[in-house]
């Protein structure tokens, strides 16, 4: 990727994967020096950098207990509501010209009567310190516009008095009477909390504070949008047999490219070193589907071991082997609704023509079936033409877990920049509507010993089971915002750990941006935890 504004890393001024460097890279990988992982905001703080709702100041630190300004707090507000200014119907404020950076964001919020309260006399006041009666009463009216007019009537006139009166604050005369609805309706929809004190209208709200008051807006607005959800059933996954009734659809990887060079190619099911070989017993996999009523893909896998880039420039060996997945997808003992072509590792830009001709080919090999295509983060790969991938494929699955940079620790899924790879595949021309969120259950282990750092990625069963044991700290790791796992046992060990709750953030994730699903690399690596989180998906 070029031409990106800005990058916080960590150490990583070394070569990445390729050849790549860790400039490309825009997203906030070194923690706030002011927010550890212990802090009680540190996920609210480190979700909204992780989407670019927010960022720190330049000495490194994000001031959690620094007052927010009126100007600040609106500037998030809006950009939470994915809403803009329309400069066809300019607001005049005193106190806040055109010229102000806070301007389109204070004008936004003005248009639609989210802060008419907060001007007096034609002024704003942008810099003052924002009060807690003044962010619920800005939040209370965003949520209540998202009503019907009847609903919305119906809370203005009595609706807030049965919440008041449930609430019982002790300092509810202190609120505002003209604000009271608003502030109420804020209260109702838990985005803003009281205390033992009550609910402090006129104390102001911290930076902190702020980040999780629009965190909660967030993941309110995301709400429970649906998703589909795609499982790969490859490479030891007969466990989660029992899981396709949580599936929408599922990808069988039990078929690989088989290059025989000049002019001829087929689909190979046995002796692939990586696995994708059709297992003896498949059809109980099938069958388990289809009594479950989800869609079946022919999955099929190539890297650079299978000679992919010097296949895609042989279009005799390309026609033989559309030919054969148009042989398997018809075969009625599969009951196949679509295929999904996994090509990796296409390094060179001279391959976009290429692979965006051979999906087309496979397009209308499949006769009508889904065309589901697999992409990495384009950092590093130019053979992907995303803006004719996102015109020729049904969905677009992007494998948003491959990271890794082990010199500086550098997981493989940090939610900053799976949330960057989310935000670049859709400006390069893949809708979102068409683009699936690829989640792996990868852990990345970091053992040093003697004096030297060791990798190793253990299953999750074999990381479930260590922390059980004692003597094992388990923390949220800040940016990452993935599981973090230490323990000493024959050397210091570091893990970095997609858990249920980094599952779940993942899942926020594909609403936030509005993407058609997920998919789950690979189904028997999905703990039972993790298969509730699945459930609650549907």
């Amino acid at each position: 990727m070029k031409n990106k504004k800005w990058m916080a890393a960590a150490v990583l001024g070394c070569m990445l994967t390729g050849s790549a460097t860790a400039n490309a890279y825009e997203s906030r990988l070194k923690p706030f020096g002011d927010v550890p992982e212990s802090a009680w905001s540190a996920e609210h703080i480190y979700t909204l950098a992780a989407v670019q709702a927010l960022d720190g100041y330049q000495d490194g630190g994000f001031h959690p207990l620094a007052a927010m300004s009126r100007e600040e707090f609106i500037k998030l507000l809006v950009t939470a509501a994915k809403t803009g200014y329309d400069a066809d119907h300019p607001v005049t404020l005193t106190d806040v010209g055109r010229e102000r950076w806070s301007y389109p964001m204070i004008g936004a919020a003005l248009q639609r009567g989210w802060i008419k309260a907060m001007v007096d006399g034609g002024a704003f006041h942008p810099a003052a310190p924002i009060r807690r009666e003044e962010v619920a009463y800005a939040m209370g009216s965003l949520l209540l516009d998202k009503l019907s007019e009847a609903e919305r009537a119906s809370w203005l006139e009595s609706g807030w008095k049965r919440e008041q009166s449930s609430r019982a604050f002790a300092d509810a005369a202190g609120v505002d009477e003209a604000l009271k609805p608003y502030v109420y309706y804020a209260v109702n929809r838990g985005m803003l909390e009281g205390s033992e004190n009550g609910l402090e209208p006129d104390k102001q709200l911290s930076r902190q504070e702020a980040a999780a008051v629009i965190n909660r807006l967030l993941h309110k607005e995301a709400g429970n949008k649906p998703l589909e959800v795609t499982g790969f059933y490859a490479v030891q996954s007969y466990n989660s047999l029992g899981k396709m009734p949580l599936l929408d659809r599922v990808a069988l990887g039990w078929w690989h490219l088989n290059y025989e060079g000049a002019g001829s190619a087929k689909l190979g099911t046995a002796g692939d070193p990586f696995k994708f070989n059709r297992p003896d017993g498949w059809e109980e996999v099938t069958a388990a589907a289809s009594s479950s009523h989800v869609s079946k893909d022919l999955m099929i896998f190539a890297n650079k071991s299978h000679r992919v880039e010097e296949f895609l420039g042989d279009a005799a060996a390309r026609k033989a082997f559309t030919a054969t997945i148009a042989e398997t997808l018809s075969d009625p003992k599969y009951g196949f609704t679509g295929v999904c072509i996994d090509f990796e590792d296409l390094y060179g830009a001279d391959k976009k023509a290429e692979f965006a001709a051979f999906l087309s080919e496979v397009k209308e090999a499949a006769k009508g079936k889904t065309l589901t295509v697999a992409v990495p983060p384009t950092y590093y790969f130019e053979g992907y033409d995303l803006p004719s991938i996102g015109k020729t494929a049904d969905t677009v699955i992007l494998m948003a877990y491959g990271f890794l940079y082990k010199p500086d620790r550098l997981p493989s899924a940090p939610l900053p920049l799976v949330a960057e790879a989310v935000r670049d595949t859709i400006k390069a021309g893949v809708p979102a509507e068409k683009l699936v969120l690829g989640v792996s259950k990868k852990t990345d282990q970091f053992i040093d010993q003697g004096g030297t750092t060791t990798y190793a990625s253990p299953a999750s069963s074999a990381v479930e089971e260590r922390l059980k044991k004692p003597g094992v700290q388990s923390t949220l790791s800040v940016p990452y915002l993935l599981g973090h796992i230490r323990y000493t046992d024959g050397g210091a060990h570091e893990l970095f750990y997609e858990d249920s709750d980094s599952l779940d953030r993942k899942i926020w994730l594909a609403r936030y941006y509005g993407l058609k699903g997920v998919s789950l690399w690979y189904m028997g690596q999905f703990t039972d935890s993790d298969w509730q989180r699945i459930d609650a998906v549907k």
